[in-house]
């Protein structure tokens, strides 16, 4: 069986694959970044946080507040989403935690768009 030769395409679509993989699943990408050098140096860079959905994380996973306050740092939808929810919810601000979900939903956070509606 031929293998596709993944390494042999430009940096830039490297970028892009482990994206969509952060995007996907965070245990997809743990899995990538420990396949090669080239791959986990991609997944350790910081606008790969972007694209995390935190809430994925396998709860047996403890999240490093560092990681959260990195995401959120980045605009990361899944924590803007979260955000609001604890705004909304813990400390009773609706309107800044409806201003957070909103965001997150015309960002297109599918968990989003049914709360903020």
């Amino acid at each position: 069986m031929d293998y596709f030769p993944i390494l042999e395409l430009p940096e830039e679509i490297h970028a892009l694959v482990v994206e969509r993989v952060a995007g996907n699943s965070f245990t997809d990408l743990y899995g990538l970044s420990a396949s090669c050098k080239t791959m986990k140096a991609l997944a350790e860079r910081s606008r790969v946080n972007h694209f995390y959905d935190v809430l994925s994380v396998p709860r047996r996973l403890n999240m490093p507040p560092e990681l959260f306050k990195t995401c959120y740092a980045e605009r990361n939808l899944s924590t803007l989403y979260m955000k609001g929810v604890q705004f909304f919810f813990t400390f009773n601000l609706q309107e800044e935690g409806l201003a957070f979900m909103k965001l997150a939903a015309d960002e297109g956070y599918e968990r989003a768009v049914y709360t903020s509606q």
